[in-house]
């Protein structure tokens, strides 16, 4: 801050000038006396460090309102703007090719609607098409690359379009469904270059695949060599205001059925705009971003930046271990984003010569544990870590620029001025068996939680400014109300529930704890417990089912564990005291095998439950019938615990029993899970 510099200066004018003496002293007394009072509340309430997160957001406020004053509020005219003041500029660096903002700007002609789902993997026909539909001023749907069946089918009827744009690679899962798919209207293009399509990738594909490229119902192609940039001026996209939706992205907390969250163009532009300057990212930085595209993380966060600040972002198809460090090398890498189990992958790998030959001087992300932290940071050289905590249809976001040890671990920092600029944030206590949020009985209202008390978070949706409005799922209004909760801290308020437990010390460093019982995290990805619950409960010969995530040794997030409850043709319970099931041991490897196949076809392959207990006697539920999680997951996969039988996911896709052997090798970091 400018007044320290006050003292030296004063120091210096006294020594050179011995008569004035009596004058300065008392000058610099009062100064000194000042400034020892401004470092005490500094250190006390890190207002410096307030400061810093708050001077982000303004000049983000000040980019959004000048916006809305000049109908200028497109996400796809940040774009612009960078391609026309610096076309030549490398906007995109991929697998050893670079791609200027104009070679981005001049691949266009999506065919125009209301809406295109967009099935791709991380690559530059990604952010073409992505940016092509935001020019025409239609709205993408990221369908996430790794789902098939009834969750793709679920995905494209709430995003309810008619044209899906797809990977060439991906043919196979489209084609599993190809019926439905069209039964629901859409009619199919692949970005992938006609001649890759016919030569390299064509010799790779079975023989039925090969049958589907010489169908020609099955798809067109998209020929961007063939398109004009022609006929899309700014002006067609005037009409656009802040809170029309931007993108239609995919909650991975919903698996088994996504929720597809609505970014607007003005939750766009905060964000872009708020990273960039957080993140001090100037147009001569690199940024990689390993992180899916379909996610919000990795497109509006990770590439999104570029359009305000200018930065190249360097592309990977997806995240490996073994080049992430030799990339950030290659290509001169400043800044990375990550997710916490990346870091974790990273540090787990065996240290390398390479650890800390990288320029990176600051990461981004979120879901960095404080395990993982202090440890990541030394050990490859990382003097920031920005960690974050937001979701795609949230109403707020915590932040924490993290250089020092006291930084490390937190998810977010709220000092003083942050909490009178953005009061809506609450931690409140919840019933960890029910859910069901504790309520005062005298008042009605929800009870806070005290420092270093976990509660549910909960985040202010009124709707009177950009920050606090809720938009919710596009297509699902009952799913987007069920997450509103009224009458929490007054008459009327409003608050979203993020289903996150957190908890937040004395001077404002907010941590994360866990994740509700419905939802836990693995491989990435957000898992509803409910959703993979009812999908397994279709199972023939499943009576009951409830799922959980267990801690594992060395794993961030937690495993998906299910218990099952067996009919009685396949296992009848105990009648007595003593007793014991009585198993149809045939019918049991049956149903196993048939569990094994449908779960492996059904859900992603971060969805399959890697634990399964068989019960013998029914689950204890609630006087409302929910099942009753807190012992299960106390009692995890431990074999101590347990006497019933469990079986695990093997690499070969399958269940198998799991016993001692197995409990080894999760403990000794040999299993794969």
């Amino acid at each position: 801050m400018p007044f320290i510099q006050t003292a030296p200066f004063l120091a210096f004018l006294s020594s050179c000038l011995p008569p004035l003496q009596c004058l300065i002293a008392p000058i610099a007394a009062g100064i000194a006396a000042t400034l020892a009072a401004g470092f005490y509340i500094n250190g006390k309430y890190q207002l410096s460090k307030d400061f810093e997160i708050v001077k982000g957001a303004a000049k983000a406020r000040r980019r959004f309102e000048q916006s809305v004053r000049d109908q200028d509020c497109s996400l796809y005219n940040r774009f612009e703007d960078q391609a026309h003041s610096r076309p030549n500029a490398v906007a995109l660096s991929f697998e050893g090719t670079s791609y200027t903002w104009r070679d981005l700007e001049m691949a266009k002609g999506v065919k125009a609607g209301d809406r295109v789902a967009m099935m791709l993997h991380n690559s530059p026909l990604f952010m073409i098409t992505w940016l092509s539909l935001l020019k025409l001023a239609v709205v993408p749907a990221f369908i996430n690359n790794q789902i098939t069946g009834p969750v793709l089918l679920h995905s494209l009827k709430v995003a309810d379009a008619k044209l899906l744009v797809f990977d060439y690679e991906l043919a196979p899962a489209i084609q599993e469904s190809l019926h439905a798919i069209k039964d629901l209207g859409y009619d199919l293009y692949t970005v992938t270059p006609k001649q890759q399509v016919l030569g390299q990738l064509y010799n790779q594909l079975s023989e039925d695949a090969r049958q589907a490229i010489e169908t020609p119902s099955f798809f067109g192609y998209v020929e961007w060599q063939h398109l004009s940039t022609e006929g899309f001026p700014r002006s067609i996209r005037k009409h656009i205001d802040m809170k029309d939706p931007a993108a239609l992205i995919y909650t991975s907390g919903t698996t088994g059925f996504p929720k597809a969250a609505v970014m607007d163009h003005g939750r766009c532009t905060m964000a872009t705009t708020s990273w960039g300057h957080l993140c001090q990212i100037k147009p001569e930085d690199k940024v990689y971003i390993a992180l899916p595209l379909y996610h919000s993380a990795g497109s509006i966060i990770g590439v999104g930046q570029s359009f305000m600040t200018g930065s190249t972002i360097v592309l990977a198809r997806k995240f490996s271990v073994t080049n992430f460090w030799k990339d950030c090398i290659a290509y001169d890498v400043s800044h990375f984003q990550y997710i916490g189990e990346l870091c974790r992958y990273l540090l787990n790998a065996p240290e390398s010569p390479l650890d800390k030959k990288h320029k990176v001087k600051l990461a981004f992300g979120n879901g960095m544990r404080p395990d993982v932290w202090s440890k990541f940071q030394e050990r490859f050289n990382i003097p920031t870590v920005f960690e974050y905590y937001t979701m795609s249809e949230g109403t707020g976001a915590l932040l924490n620029i993290a250089r020092n040890k006291r930084d490390q671990g937190a998810v977010g920092f709220r000092g003083p001025i942050i909490r009178a600029l953005q009061p809506g944030f609450r931690l409140v206590k919840v019933d960890f068996d029910t859910e069901e949020l504790i309520r005062d009985k005298k008042t009605g209202f929800c009870i806070e939680c005290e420092p270093n008390e976990i509660g549910e978070l909960l985040t202010m949706a009124d709707n009177k400014t950009h920050h606090t409005r809720y938009v919710g799922y596009f297509n699902q209004p009952k799913m987007s109300q069920a997450k509103l909760v009224q009458n929490v801290l007054a008459k009327e308020d409003v608050y979203m529930r993020t289903g996150d437990l957190l908890y937040k010390t004395a001077d404002q460093y907010w941590y994360f704890a866990d994740r509700a019982g419905d939802t836990y995290r693995w491989k990435g990805e957000n898992v509803s417990t409910a959703e993979i619950a009812d999908s397994m409960g279709r199972v023939e010969g499943v009576a009951s089912c409830t799922v959980y995530g267990v801690s594992v040794p060395g794993q961030d997030g937690r495993a998906g564990m299910a218990a099952l409850v067996l009919k009685d043709s396949i296992i009848q319970p105990p009648t007595g005291t003593g007793a014991i099931a009585l198993v149809d041991e045939a019918a049991l490897v049956d149903f196993v095998s048939r569990l094994s196949g449908y779960v492996g076809k059904s859900l992603p392959s971060y969805a399959v439950p890697r634990f399964i207990r068989i019960c013998e006697q029914e689950l204890e539920t609630t006087g409302t019938f929910k099942n009753k999680k807190v012992e299960l997951k106390k009692e995890g996969f431990d074999l101590q615990k347990i006497k019933e039988r469990m079986y695990w996911w093997t690499p070969q896709g399958r269940y198998l029993p799991f016993g001692e052997a197995e409990n080894q090798e999760i403990l000794a970091g040999r299993a794969r899970l």
